[in-house]
This record gives C-alpha cells, structure tokens and sequence, in this order.
C-alpha cells in the first residue's frame, strides 16, 4: 500500500512536498515523493489524500484506558476528592468492565490518531483491549496499597508475565508501575523499581503532581495524609520533594515520571541527570486544578519531555492534538517541530521503543496518519493548529488500516453501548458508596 498526501512528515527528516509512504505490513517499507515512489512499487494500491498531511502515529505516554467508561460518573472535584471517587467506582468492576471501558478508551484514541500509549494498567485486559484496536506500547502494570513482600503475589494476581521474554509480546510491552508516593510505601516503590530493572521493562511513577502531594512529603500533612497511612506502608515524610524522594530510594533512575507539576529547579535538573524522561499532561493538571508544569524550565534544563491526556476521567477527551495545542500555550517559545516531535518520537523514546514508532522510516511499525489540514506551506504548524479527532482521515498501525475516511473500520456502536453499561453500574457503584 502506497499512502499518498500533500505532504509526508517523516519527524526525523525534512516535510516532503507531495510525499508517500510505502508500507508493508506490519513495517514501513519506503518514504519519498509521491512520484517516485509509485514509479518503484507499481503494483501498489495506492490510497491518495489530497488536502492532507502524512505523520507517524501519535504517541499519547500516559493514559488510563480502564477509567474511560467511568469519566462522567466520577466527575469533576478537587484532587484528593476525585481520586477516592474513582476508587470508589474503580472497585466495583470486574474484569469484563475493565476490558469493555479499555475498548472504548482505545478506540477513541485510534480516532484521534494515537497509535502508541503509555498506559496504566490493572491486569492483561487492557493490553488485549487496546491491541485489538490497533493500540501499541507501554502497558504499566500498577500496584498500590500492599507491602513488599506481597508485590510477587500481586503480581501473580494481575497475570504480570512471570519470565523477561513474556514481557514484550509482539508490540505490546508490560512496564511496572508504583502508583505514587502517598500509595506506595518505600519498600514497595524499590521493589517495583528493582523487578522492572531485572525484567529489563520501564518503571512508571506519578510524581509531584500536587499540593496535596507536596503537603505530605514536606510536612507530613494534608489530605493525602491518612490515604498514606492507609496504603503507603512504611511511610514517613522525607521532608523533601517527591522527585528527591525516589532519588533517595534509589528508584528513579531511567524512571518515566509523569506529571511533575511541582517541582523545584532543583528537582528539574534531577529529573535531567536521572529520568528517562517526564510525561506532562497539562489540561488533566489544569482541570483537577493542580497547576501547570514548568515545561519552559523542563526542557530548557535538558529534561527529555512526552506528552499524555491523562485519563478520561480527568480530561475532556482523549485528542493528543488539543494537548499539544495546550502544551503550546504553556511554552510560545517552543518550536512547532519540537511539539510534533513530544508527540511522536520523543515521546516513543521515553517510553523506550523509539527504536520502532515515532517516526517514518523504513523499518519501524507501518503506523501512518493522514490529517486533513488544507492548503498549507508549513505542514507542520498545520498539524498543530488543525489537527483534532474529526480531522483524522486515516489511521494505520502495522500496516493495518484503523480508521478510513474518518471512520472506524470496526463497529463502534456495540463498543460504545458495552463502554455505557459500564458507567452506569459505575454510578450505582458511587451511589452506594
């Protein structure tokens, strides 16, 4: 399959004016001008796109698939109230509801051009769910809430694969997660970290995501503190930030840390000399009211940046390009190809798979879009500024087409009345609470 369109941004070369890119599942096979590369692969269909610009498949680095059906029964509240509200909820699915919700989660994602995630998981149906969508990537799976010497049968519990090879399973990899500093106690949060660098997976922590968060690590208060109590066995507060926090349990080094809306400068170069990297998720921050990250700082200071929506349940949807445009607003000094690249190969870097998405180039996953922005002479501020869900005309990842002429190829219907049943025993669930 050739895919044509007025423009072919590879991210890791020059926009190439009515470009194409070859494709042979599941890889990309060739990448060049339009003319050229029908002339060498004449016996190609060819899927034309006039109006459009051809990108990699967006990477969106931090999601929670599982808590899509459950968005508006939680609601919108203050941090600490709106994370008991979807644990309230969250206990009361079972596994078909996880995999019902992940389904929809990952459908709306494909829509929006997001070929590659980096998401939280609770067992093995999310990684399913989203590979039956076309979804790739990182899945971290998370524990929160139990001792050390527990981690081996929870994991167990959450069907985490028992062997280093079981981990990557065709495009999907099984990260580690300890959820965060005031649901994971010390011992834990090492324990997660030392099996993820002996399984050889990437390590996930939300971090310094808000006050509330700061209030415990530095004073050893505020509404976190009884939910520390509660969860984070073996907790005492450090008297510092939560970066330098896991420094000192020696857990963040080439550890993906998301959020990271207060931090100090000293935490930035912290987060530059040890982290693989920071996943910043402006609008979710914005709206559970926690601020905005310092991103002019963070990348500034060297800190490798990826972007993420967040969950559903703390964002008003799940389109990486109105998070990009957010992610603009926080830093005009950004470049437009720096943005596209947070999105695309940087973000794949740290998740660590830059090795095979992110960009168009032959050899890595045949995950192509093509986004209807209009006549443009600079096809990549286009991207930015006309980029949305309803401006996605294809979508394919392997090779395999997910979305043609803006729809779907599977049905979304039965998807998204599973997802709503969902929600409403979600709501029961919250009522009862």
């Amino acid at each position: 399959m050739i895919i044509t369109g007025d423009w072919v941004v590879p991210v890791l070369g020059p926009p190439i004016r009515n470009g194409a890119v070859v494709v042979r599942a599941p890889v990309i096979e060739d990448v060049g001008p339009s003319e050229q590369m029908r002339e060498r692969y004449p016996t190609l269909p060819v899927r034309a796109h006039p109006g459009c610009v051809i990108a990699p498949g967006l990477v969106n680095a931090h999601t929670h698939l599982a808590l899509t059906s459950v968005a508006r029964v939680v609601g919108r509240a203050p941090f600490p109230e709106w994370l008991g509200r979807v644990a309230a909820v969250m206990r009361a699915l079972d596994e078909d509801d996880i995999a019902a919700s992940a389904t929809h989660g990952a459908l709306m994602s494909v829509r929006a051009g997001v070929t590659t995630v980096g998401d939280i998981a609770y067992g093995p149906e999310v990684p399913a769910a989203a590979a039956d969508m076309g979804l790739d990537g990182v899945f971290f799976f998370e524990v929160l809430g139990i001792r050390a010497d527990e981690l081996r049968r929870k994991l167990d519990e959450l069907e985490y694969p028992a062997d280093t090879e079981g981990c990557t399973h065709g495009r999907t990899v099984c990260g580690l997660s300890a959820h965060a500093p005031y649901s994971s106690g010390p011992d834990l949060i090492r324990a997660v970290y030392q099996t993820a660098q002996e399984r050889g997976v990437p390590f996930v922590m939300h971090l310094s995501e808000s006050d509330a968060e700061s209030a415990l690590l530095e004073r050893g208060e505020g509404p976190f503190a009884s939910l520390a109590a509660r969860l984070a066995h073996g907790f005492s507060a450090p008297g510092c930030s939560a970066v330098e926090y896991v420094r000192r349990l020696g857990a963040l080094r080439g550890t993906v840390a998301v959020h990271c809306v207060k931090v100090a400068e000293t935490d930035i170069a912290t987060l530059a000399y040890e982290a693989a990297g920071v996943v910043v998720c402006p609008r979710s921050n914005r709206i559970l009211g926690n601020g905005a990250p310092p991103v002019r700082e963070m990348r500034t200071r060297g800190v490798k940046l990826a972007l993420g929506t967040d969950s559903l349940a703390s964002n008003d949807d799940l389109d990486l390009f109105a998070e990009l445009r957010e992610l603009q607003r926080l830093d005009r000094t950004i470049e437009t190809t720096r943005l596209l690249g947070i999105a695309t190969i940087e973000g794949a870097s740290v998740l660590g798979i830059e090795d095979r998405v992110g960009a168009l180039t032959p050899g890595r996953c045949a995950d192509v879009i093509a986004v209807h922005t209009g006549p443009t002479d600079d096809p990549v501020a286009a991207l930015i500024e006309r980029g949305s869900t309803g401006s996605v005309r294809t979508v394919v990842s392997a090779g395999v087409l997910r979305v043609v002429d803006g729809r779907p190829t599977v049905l979304a219907r039965p998807i998204e009345n599973a997802s709503a049943r969902v929600a409403e025993k979600a709501a029961r669930a919250l009522r009862e609470s």
